[in-house]
């Protein structure tokens, strides 16, 4: 029998060889079994079939790429294996229900169709919840890195650390909650420029020289989940990653492009405030996520 294990090293194989050969022989001699067995062991335990997988994941790469690069149609085509324009432009449009060229031309993001790579931990239930921020003023400390445009909000866990532990040196106070917002700058080939920001309310009684970025998120129509402090303990891109991945496209909204995702951190009622300079995670109550949409005021969650 496969252990989870398996697949999951199989899951990032796979990810990391998107634009190389992934006959099912090379896949199947990489497991170390059989092709039947690696399939039949692949669907069972994610529900699809590994060539649609793999299909699935290249067409969303290649939905990426339509939407952040100038990238020749033909050439998102051969680099993500498809032996011509037309066979990529029928798949894609089979799975997006919408041509590569219009795709790109679209003026919103789509999560319909789109397939994130597959994690460790699926099948969680959030309250979820479509609402409108008025006003939210925000001071904090901005930071910018760069990141590979496929997985630029997922593999940057070690860099926001960093960053929440300036903060806190420069904001050690008692917190109800802080927020970090972030955004994508610029872009330039396969490299996306990232604005993350950790801010924390901006009150009239606050002043600190340190704390120079102001935000002010008013008027935006946000899709909010709210992650209870039970699912904490999971790994953070593994939320998002189903949250994006899986919510968003089930849910069939769209994204509002140029505004910023916010994250919410609310913390416990009674505690050391010297804990945030090292361990701010273990003092978290629930986590809140905010995804900008384009939604009219009419449409509910269900």
């Amino acid at each position: 029998m496969f252990s989870e294990n398996v697949i999951t090293d199989i899951i990032y194989w796979i990810e990391e060889n998107l634009e190389k050969d992934l006959k099912l022989e090379n896949v199947s001699q990489k497991s170390g079994y059989s092709k039947w067995h690696l399939q039949r062991m692949f669907k069972e335990q994610t529900g699809l079939t590994l060539a649609s997988y793999i299909r699935a994941r290249r067409l969303s790469c290649a939905a990426v790429e339509l939407r952040l690069q100038r990238t020749p149609l033909l050439d998102i085509a051969l680099k993500y294996r498809f032996d011509s324009q037309q066979t990529f432009s029928r798949a894609f449009k089979k799975l997006f229900n919408i041509t590569p060229y219009n795709y790109r031309r679209k003026e919103n993001w789509q999560a319909h169709g789109f397939t994130l790579p597959l994690r460790k931990f699926s099948g969680f239930n959030l309250d979820i919840e479509i609402v409108t921020i008025d006003s939210l003023p925000l001071i904090g400390i901005e930071h910018t890195y760069k990141a590979n445009m496929i997985d630029w909000n997922f593999s940057t866990e070690k860099a926001r650390e960093d960053y929440w532990k300036i903060f806190f040196q420069y904001a050690l106070y008692k917190h109800d909650k802080v927020y970090a917002v972030h955004n994508i700058l610029s872009k330039k080939n396969d490299e996306l420029t990232v604005k993350y920001s950790t801010m924390m309310g901006n009150t009239p009684e606050i002043y600190n020289a340190q704390l120079t970025h102001r935000t002010q998120i008013e008027n935006t129509r946000y899709l909010k989940f709210s992650i209870p402090e039970a699912l904490l303990k999971l790994d953070y891109k593994d939320i998002i990653y189903n949250t994006y991945g899986i919510l968003l496209r089930k849910l069939n909204i769209p994204r509002k492009n140029g505004a910023p995702d916010i994250e919410e951190y609310i913390f416990k009622d009674d505690y050391p405030i010297s804990i945030l300079l090292n361990k701010p995670a273990s003092l978290l109550k629930d986590v809140n996520y905010y995804i900008p949409i384009e939604v009219d005021e009419r449409t509910k969650v269900r």
